[in-house]
């Protein structure tokens, strides 16, 4: 297999480190899913046919203490499709060690990045909740977070990847299915989200513009998946990042199923997409890490239904709600700056209460073993330090 101009990231992804030394790294990747993995239990099968009730309802709850950050409970809500059909989401409640502040536990809702499409790629059901040391940060500045998986992942394996109307629902009816649970929670929150998250983060804020959820303080989104069109360009041909372009029309198929794989993914491509039903992210990665250009894209037709999905489901053109910090490393060869910047101007033609700020050197994730370090981990003390500004009520500044 030759592959040329791989960045950092993608050899990052295409050298998973490995638990015991294999010849075949596709197998690395496997031992290294499953390492991380807890298993999945009866907890996350709703009941069938699913009972109807109001978003946000707790269908389930259970404790669990197998998560690297000690003690957390998983929650099984009623939330919303994009049609508006009544489904069951999963997700995570953590919160600070002791007792809570008076007035309650200051609230972070996190919108995770792109973990795969299969059941066992929620967040929820990694050891590490995908972004743990991350995640433990806000815990050790004393903030509760409220972890939702995407609809779809930990339950029935088909979440509308992308979709921001999707996927805000999962945020929202997540949020009032964290507050039914506990009652130690602040009335006020503000959302941190990445990657496939920021794009999830800004399509909340948008919708909250007309339907506003009580005490939202703001929102912090790092390298969003926000112009999709333009992003699917990018991953559909940069070597090494071929997992991408056979995810996201995999997973919008679940959102729209008149969209014809045949018509974008090549036949190659087609005949690996069995391993995304099992394989998250990393064993994905492996598995389309050959397939590039005119090899995973087919280049002689398209199709309108995905071209008009990912137009409907970008984000940044419309008025937001709330105050918001956005930040991009200009190293980042998933989300690169050039897109980001563009998704900026257009926030601040739309009058949005930006902060943009752009890092020297971050890429998009962090891989400690090859030295890179992402934007999150990057500039966690800036985030840090505006979330813990919008609960003080400091004035906000905006590079608009």
């Amino acid at each position: 297999m030759k592959i040329v101009a791989v960045s950092v990231l993608a050899a990052a992804l295409l050298l998973t480190a490995p638990t015991s030394a294999s010849a075949d790294p596709l197998d690395d990747a496997w031992r290294a899913q499953e390492a991380n993995a807890l298993p999945r239990t009866s907890f996350y099968d709703p009941p069938s046919p699913l009972p109807w009730s109001p978003p946000g309802t707790l269908i389930r709850i259970q404790q669990a203490t197998d998560y690297a950050l000690g003690a957390a409970t998983r929650i099984l809500y009623h939330s919303r499709t994009s049609s508006g059909r009544d489904v069951a989401a999963s997700g995570v409640v953590v919160t600070p060690a002791g007792a809570p502040p008076n007035g309650g536990w200051p609230v972070v809702l996190y919108a995770h990045g792109a973990s795969g499409i299969a059941r066992d790629c929620a967040p929820s059901l990694m050891r590490d909740m995908y972004h743990g040391g991350q995640i433990e940060k806000f815990l050790n500045s004393g903030y509760a977070v409220i972890a939702p998986d995407y609809a779809g992942m930990g339950t029935t394996g088909r979440p509308e990847l992308l979709n921001k109307t999707a996927e805000a629902n999962d945020l929202r009816f997540g949020l009032r299915a964290a507050r039914h649970l506990r009652t130690d929670l602040s009335p006020r929150w503000t959302m941190w989200a990445h990657s496939q998250g920021g794009g999830a983060a800004l399509g909340l804020a948008e919708q909250m513009r007309w339907a506003p959820e009580p005490g939202y303080l703001g929102a912090v989104v790092t390298s969003p998946a926000a112009d999709l069109p333009a992003l699917f360009d990018h991953v559909a041909t940069t070597p090494g990042y071929g997992a991408f372009g056979a995810l996201l029309p995999a997973g919008a198929r679940y959102s729209d199923p008149r969209i014809r794989l045949d018509r974008t993914l090549t036949a190659e491509a087609l005949a690996r997409l069995p391993i995304t039903e099992t394989g998250c992210l990393g064993v994905v990665s492996q598995a389309y890490a050959d397939l590039t250009g005119d090899t995973l894209i087919r280049p002689d037709t398209h199709d309108p239904r995905l071209s008009q999905y990912l137009r409907v489901n970008s984000t940044g053109a419309l008025p937001v709600a709330g105050p918001l910090l956005l930040v991009q490393g200009d190293a980042d060869t998933v989300t690169p700056r050039p897109v980001t910047d563009r998704i900026t101007a257009g926030l601040c033609r739309v009058g949005a209460d930006l902060d943009y700020r752009v890092y020297a050197g971050l890429e998009h994730d962090s891989y400690p073993q090859w030295g890179v370090t992402g934007i999150d981990d990057g500039a966690m003390p800036d985030i840090l330090a505006w979330t813990g500004d919008r609960f003080a009520g400091r004035p906000t500044t905006t590079t608009c």
